[in-house]
């Protein structure tokens, strides 16, 4: 090593402690998703939007597998009401995991974008189903804790557990449970018996995070 090469800088107190914020910052995005799955896996439903999504932004949205668009707080309210239905079929339950994180946080800490993968299931006494696919989520922190800004579950199949998704003709539909209606057309989904004739089956979908 050349003697006359300058050492590397030691990091500043404000600089150790933007990267300990940074830490801090992922570690709770990460906690607001999985306590997401764990409300909706547990029914928990009327929970769902008071303590995972923003509160205080008209941009506020949530979307999955054929769902629609529900846009602003009381849409979306309602969109976790008419699953409450649910509690009523026995062995009802939705398993929405969310894995393999890729979360970029915004150069002023108060917004972030995600892409995760989503293993998952859902089932009842009388069927039992698979839906794995990717999602999309942004987050914004309001007073000082992070929020659900944008949420789409685009899962690449949902169909029952013994037909294969390449087999399946159909792979079912969450709009029947739902009697809440959207605000628009779910924007990525489409179902993998329609999808599996074409090439290049993601291109509509979105790229990876770019720091910003």
């Amino acid at each position: 090593m050349d003697s006359e090469q300058a050492a590397p800088a030691t990091p500043t107190l404000a600089e150790l402690a933007r990267r300990v914020q940074h830490l801090q910052d992922m570690l709770e995005i990460q906690q607001l998703q999985s306590k997401y799955a764990h409300y909706l896996f547990t029914q928990r439903f009327e929970r769902i939007v008071d303590e995972c999504f923003a509160l205080h932004s008209p941009e506020v949205s949530v979307e999955f597998s054929d769902s629609g668009v529900y846009r602003g707080l009381e849409h979306i309210r309602a969109l976790y009401r008419a699953f409450a239905a649910t509690r009523k079929v026995p062995g009802f339950f939705i398993l929405h995991m969310a894995v393999n994180p890729y979360i970029v946080i915004a150069a002023d800490g108060r917004s972030a974008r995600s892409h995760w993968l989503s293993p998952g299931a859902v089932g009842s006494n009388s069927s039992a189903a698979w839906v794995w696919g990717p999602y999309y989520i942004d987050y914004v922190k309001e007073a000082g804790a992070w929020r659900i800004l944008h949420s789409n579950l685009a899962p690449l199949f949902r169909n029952r557990y013994e037909v294969s998704w390449a087999q399946a003709t159909d792979h079912g539909t969450v709009r029947g449970v739902l009697t809440a209606q959207p605000d628009a057309p779910s924007t990525l989904y489409r179902p993998f018996n329609e999808l599996k004739r074409e090439a290049d089956i993601f291109r509509n979908h979105p790229e990876l995070p770019e720091p910003y």
